[in-house]
């Protein structure tokens, strides 16, 4: 459940979303508006692209951190066996 920073327009600010709860992203104007559901709307100045990258980015890091800790996991099992 990675959380998104990203920068809110109509109300300035920053705001913290939880990614798995985003539906889609529209581009308007200048802007992209979140929609997250019913009545959970945020207007936000990253563009739909930047907002991708930046999931895409944590996820690499989530898997990279599993992949380490998995690793070493083994490592550690097989010294002490």
């Amino acid at each position: 459940m990675p959380l998104l920073k990203l920068n809110r327009i109509n109300k300035g600010g920053e705001i913290y979303l939880n990614s798995e709860q985003i539906r889609f992203i529209e581009i308007e104007g200048r802007s992209s508006t979140v929609n997250m559901g019913p009545g959970n709307v945020y207007a936000v100045e990253e563009s739909p692209g930047a907002i991708a990258a930046q999931l895409e980015e944590m996820e690499v890091a989530r898997i990279r951190n599993a992949i380490i800790q998995s690793s070493s996991f083994v490592q550690n099992k097989t010294e002490v066996s």
